[in-house]
């Protein structure tokens, strides 16, 4: 209803943040399809928003999301490079790359390449200095635990994804939390096999409940994996 409400008055700045957390919500849910369909709206309404600066790290944040979870790097890089492109053409707000950074830092550790990654990870942490926020705090510490486990430490990484896990919940992100704790069982499957498999079952059990399909069967997979 917001978001026709949004097209129907003329707003395009509206139209596309509300389209923007509706396709988080697609992607919490497994459902990329759904995602990639807001977020295509979100993305045509760049060039008619009056304020499109604000846009670009909400929307292609959650694209390289999106591309993340289904576990196509190649795809969350892309969207990375093409919100550089946007960058330079319609400005950056720093705290609007609040998604952005994290996902592009956990993205860069994926490809094995931390160095890359280093960047964002600290543009995470500057603005989860901005204010007290459990959210972006805990963005900043997924950000930091992936870099971490890309440069095979995976003590320091289960520490960081930890509280990650731990920050999400304070934010009442039940989601973001399991994907976190999910993280950190990963973490500590070859030194505490029975450890890992309790977080890895506690994360699925979340994801079950949320109705998050996707993350919910790689949360199995792993399980079965241990």
């Amino acid at each position: 209803m917001s978001l026709r409400l949004h097209a129907e008055l003329g707003s395009p700045m509206g139209e596309a943040l509300v389209a923007q957390r509706l396709a988080e919500l697609a992607v919490g849910r497994g459902d990329a399809q759904t995602a990639d369909a807001y977020l295509r709206r979100g993305l045509q309404r760049l060039d008619q928003s009056s304020m499109p600066l604000h846009l670009v790290g909400r929307l292609y944040g959650t694209l390289a999301l999106n591309a993340l979870e289904q576990g196509d790097v190649a795809g969350a890089t892309a969207a990375i490079e093409a919100a550089a492109r946007a960058s330079e053409r319609y400005g950056n707000c720093p705290t609007c790359g609040a998604l952005l950074h994290p996902v592009a830092a956990q993205t860069f550790a994926a490809l094995g390449d931390p160095e890359r990654g280093e960047p964002h990870a600290q543009a995470a942490t500057q603005v989860a200095g901005y204010w007290e926020s459990q959210a972006w705090r805990a963005m900043a510490e997924l950000a930091r635990g992936a870099l971490a486990r890309a440069r095979q430490e995976p003590a320091r990484a289960h520490q960081h994804f930890l509280d990650a896990a731990a920050a999400f919940e304070l934010a009442e992100q039940p989601y973001e939390a399991a994907r976190a704790l999910l993280q950190a069982g990963l973490c500590r499957a070859d030194s505490d096999p029975p450890r890992a498999r309790a977080m890895l079952a506690q994360a699925e059990t979340v994801f079950h409940r949320l109705g998050a399909a996707r993350a919910e069967a790689r949360a199995r997979h792993e399980i079965a994996r241990l």
